[in-house]
């Protein structure tokens, strides 16, 4: 009864995967056609011949799709190659995509006069001193990296506000690892420790790469539970993606006002509004080329690390679904000098979120012994 079940959901899961890449190939054309029409520069999709750059990931050419290979693509190609292009003389150059949100909040990085990323400069209380004057606490710079689809905000509101932390190396958490490995690499002799929380390790086996062993485990096809779907789509799906980040992230702020309307809240969660407002070139480039196409760096990072005695700690909740604690396990089995932390019943938020005072502690224990 078992195996037939289990044939039913494997059939049901085929045939739903199977109409999103025929509504993939649709919207594929579609928006070749859109983007011709509204954008100066149209910037090409990932569906045609891999490119030769180790810039971008090979995740990003080799998802199959039945429809495309079966010549649909081309056919509806050369359609879009019969309408011309229109030029109306009103197209100047534009600075983010027609289907994504045109509003300061989410433009503001590609301004000229905004050039930095997020920066908060703390001051911290001075300390009293018994045999005088009242002395300025010793403080160290850290770089916190948030993860994949959030911001600053989740280290912000989650750590360093509420515990005024003295001593800072570098910090991060999920697809911030990867970005993080690869400064410490680059940067060896100025980092004094690295703390990698639920960090996304994928290393070579059995003839599959790290890259396509990143996107099947972090995204791997499946109808359940309804987050790990959603991601999935997103993941597999460039056109598709792009078309719900059409509906909710072009239209961030309207879902917002409707968020606060049934919650009666004035202020929403961080994370929601972190989520709405990514566009789609972000997450999906973020997610293939940085999560995916970056894991088959991660030893030589880690490497360099070692060879140049920089402390590297792991800590990773043993209820993770979205990050599984196989991946910091093989990290250590890979590497034995890394400090591995293995929380119990915490996943890949809560592994922070509920238990913000012990990672502090974390922390101070980690700066304090490197």
């Amino acid at each position: 009864m078992e195996k037939k079940v289990k044939a039913l959901l494997d059939t049901i899961t085929f045939l739903v995967f199977i109409f999103f890449d025929f509504v993939d190939v649709v919207l594929c054309v579609a928006y070749e056609l859109l983007d011709e029409l509204f954008e100066a520069k149209p910037f090409p999709c990932y569906c045609g011949k891999k490119l030769e750059t180790k810039e971008l990931s090979e995740t990003l050419f080799w998802r199959k799709n039945v429809f495309r290979e079966m010549g649909f693509l081309s056919f509806g190609r050369k359609t879009c190659e019969a309408v011309k292009k229109r030029d109306d003389g009103n197209r100047g150059e534009v600075v983010n995509r027609w289907s994504d949100c045109g509003c300061d909040s989410c433009v503001s990085w590609m301004k000229k006069s905004n050039q930095t990323l997020h920066v908060v400069v703390k001051e911290f209380p001075q300390v009293n001193s018994e045999d005088g004057p009242r002395e300025e606490a010793t403080t160290e710079n850290v770089i916190f990296l948030h993860g994949f689809l959030s911001s600053s905000s989740y280290w912000t509101r989650s750590v360093i506000s509420a515990y005024e932390l003295s001593s800072f190396h570098l910090v991060a958490h999920s697809m911030g690892c990867n970005i993080a490995l690869a400064l410490a690499a680059k940067y060896p002799k100025f980092v004094k420790s690295v703390t990698l929380v639920a960090p996304p390790y994928f290393s070579d086996s059995n003839d599959e790469t790290s890259s396509s062993m990143a996107l099947n485990t972090v995204a791997r096809k499946t109808l359940w539970p309804p987050l790990a779907f959603g991601k999935s789509v997103m993941t597999w799906y460039e056109h598709v993606g792009r078309f719900f980040c059409f509906l909710i992230c072009k239209n961030h702020t309207t879902w917002e006002r409707i968020f606060k309307l049934f919650t009666q809240t004035r202020e929403l969660n961080f994370m929601v509004v972190d989520l709405t407002r990514h566009t789609h070139h972000s997450a999906w480039h973020s997610m293939h080329n940085v999560i995916c196409g970056g894991s088959k760096f991660m030893d030589d990072y880690v490497g360099i690390l070692i060879n140049a005695k920089v402390k590297v700690w792991v800590i990773h909740g043993d209820q993770d679904l979205t990050v599984p604690l196989d991946c910091s396990n093989n990290l250590k089995m890979k590497f034995p000098q890394l400090k591995l932390i293995i929380v119990q019943n915490v996943d890949h938020g809560t592994v922070i979120f509920h238990r913000k005072r012990d990672f502090v502690k974390s922390l101070q224990h980690i700066w304090a012994t490197s």
